[in-house]
């Protein structure tokens, strides 16, 4: 795999912003998960799609269960749901890259399981992978609530949904 590299020689923009993009999904599965128990339910997708400016009928919100649906439990767990709706981006050099650091990253999560851009930096500049800058611009694309840092179950979930 190629380095990723600086923004300075390429504008990491169009990576960036497909991680925001997988971001505000997530946020959006856990703003209809209504009940909080990790699963989506037809009626709950249904919500969920309404919000985004879809007015889908009751079939076709179920015709999508059954695509994502890949444990045919009925219901869409996290990473079913960003199955479906990243399938179709183009996550560029970034798609490797977060799965090298997920895999690397399990011992390194800091203390409260965080994920951080310096933590990020460290894992991955052993790997030639991406500047500090360019995990500070990570980082800051998946970080929902401005701490500075993303969960490492978080982090995994997306980086499995950019494979």
């Amino acid at each position: 795999m190629a380095p990723l590299q600086s923004s300075h020689s390429r504008p990491l923009a169009g990576d960036i912003e497909t991680l925001s993009y997988v971001n505000s999904m997530m946020e959006a599965f856990r703003a209809f998960d209504s009940n909080n128990d990790g699963l989506i339910t037809c009626d709950e997708l249904k919500g969920i799609m309404a919000s985004l400016g879809y007015n889908p009928t009751t079939e076709e919100v179920r015709e999508m269960m059954r695509r994502g649906d890949a444990d045919k439990d009925g219901l869409l767990s996290m990473e079913e749901f960003l199955e479906m709706n990243a399938a179709e981006l183009d996550p560029g050099d970034l798609a490797g890259l977060l799965q090298t650091a997920a895999a690397l990253l399990g011992p390194a999560a800091g203390d409260d399981g965080d994920v951080t851009a310096e933590i990020l930096f460290q894992v991955l500049s052993c790997e030639d992978g991406a500047s500090l800058e360019d995990c500070t611009e990570i980082i800051a694309s998946l970080d929902a609530d401005g701490d500075g840092a993303v969960s490492f179950e978080d982090f995994k979930i997306i980086a499995q949904a950019l494979r």
